[in-house]
């Protein structure tokens, strides 16, 4: 019978334990997005560009950017071309990104982010981010961002 319980102590100091990491990387997993989101919203260059791995892709939802775009380097001329108000410290302008429909799955130090932005009515739009634990911080390391149109003709 102690063998018994005692089982039944440690599954469920294991379960506990893993359930309590789970959602610590959940958190993580969510503040570093809104460190993302946040960062694209107000054109903030070094916060944004700290929110992806040196080794990640992109793939852009515009056709002069049709190809994958991979590591730092290429990353961060592909958004300063396609965004130059990344580069104008005294721009005023802001985005007005609002992910809908957030859906995280976490498989240990692996997160996939998915949402939509859009009214879901005349645009829709759909990003993919998948995340990685570096040490401590989560970062992208692979974007996919894409649009679908609701076009009747």
């Amino acid at each position: 019978m102690t063998k018994v319980r005692l089982t039944l102590i440690i599954l469920y100091l294991i379960i506990n334990f893993n359930l309590s990491a789970q959602n610590k990387d959940s958190i993580a997993v969510i503040k570093s997005v809104n460190n993302f989101v946040t960062a694209f919203n107000s054109f903030n260059w070094s916060a944004f560009r700290e929110t992806f791995a040196d080794d990640a892709t992109v793939f852009y939802p515009f056709w002069n950017q049709a190809r994958r775009i991979q590591g730092r380097q290429q990353i961060e001329t592909a958004w300063l071309t396609i965004f130059p108000e990344f580069e104008d410290v005294s721009n005023t302008r802001k985005l007005q990104i609002s992910p809908k429909d957030i859906y995280i799955q976490l498989y240990q130090q692996t997160a996939v982010v998915t949402f939509h932005l859009g009214d879901g009515v005349s645009t829709l739009s759909r990003r993919s981010l998948i995340l990685v634990k570096e040490k401590r911080n989560w970062k992208i390391v692979h974007l996919h961002a894409s649009s679908v149109s609701n076009d009747k003709n």
